[in-house]
């Protein structure tokens, strides 16, 4: 199988499969975004990507029947259809990119991509409104006991009340119970690090972090919202699980590895 290195530093991301793994000392570690992917599309999801499809046959019908018309091989119409399912997905994540980056950055709104000026702008209006104090930005966080690592967007404390958040940022249209999964998995890092080094200061701070929250950025709005404390543990639970399970389907794509002896009878 071929693979490329790109993301962050001390990862790889496989090509045909889009999963992401950090390297440790040599050892591999999926990361937590990877954990949910291994662990199969959330069934909103299927039915969104399902849709998408019909969305494109629908209202590109003339395309379509013109390809098959034509005698366009079924493997390409298949591939042209194909497309419209990840067209939307790969376009938010790719602007979601750049919004991190111009955000970690501190790019101003004269010098921001078009596009990206407006969450940008929120981001800064969020930042102004909240009074916080940003203590680390897109750093790696390890977990090697349980077996997991990932990059985290934001640590930082608010001044009136000297609280510590955990924060994800997100820019897509709505927020899901998995990003508070993700959430826990960061903050649960037994150490911040990069290039096989411990960041001995940003591992003190991840550890005393009080609490977590998602800040959500639309072109229109910001949405600061803080997660249940009383949820931490079973969502804490819920990622092992889940991590568990993963790894498990990971290392065992066939039922060949599972079973013993197989008998058939032909009539």
């Amino acid at each position: 199988m071929s693979l490329i290195t790109v993301g962050p530093r001390n990862a790889r991301t496989d090509p045909d499969t889009g999963l992401r793994f950090y390297t440790w000392d040599g050892v591999e570690y999926p990361s937590v975004t990877t954990v949910r992917n291994l662990t199969g599309m959330p069934h909103k999801l299927a039915n969104w990507r399902t849709n998408q499809v019909i969305e494109k046959a629908m209202t590109d019908y003339g395309t379509l029947g013109t390809m098959l018309a034509s005698g366009t091989k079924p493997e390409a119409v298949a591939s042209w259809l194909r497309q419209a399912v990840n067209y939307k997905r790969d376009l938010a994540a790719n602007l979601g990119t750049r919004v991190h980056r111009a955000a970690a950055e501190g790019v101003t709104l004269d010098k921001a991509e078009p596009d990206v000026a407006p969450f940008l702008m929120h981001y800064q209006k969020f930042l102004d409104h909240s009074g916080i104090e940003i203590l680390l930005a897109e750093q790696q966080v390890w977990n090697l006991t349980v077996g997991y690592a990932g990059s985290f967007d934001l640590i930082g404390r608010f001044k009136r009340t000297q609280k510590t958040f955990l924060i994800d940022i997100k820019t897509g249209g709505n927020v899901y119970p998995e990003h508070v999964l993700q959430l826990e998995a960061y903050a649960r890092g037994e150490f911040v690090g990069a290039d096989n080094k411990v960041d001995k200061k940003a591992t003190s701070i991840l550890q005393q972090v009080d609490g977590r929250a998602i800040l959500h950025l639309r072109p229109e709005h910001w949405t600061f919202s803080t997660i249940k404390p009383e949820t931490f543990g079973s969502t804490w639970e819920a990622f092992v699980d889940l991590l568990n399970y993963a790894m498990w389907a990971y290392s065992t794509p066939e039922v060949d590895r599972l079973v013993e002896k197989t008998i058939s009878s032909i009539k």
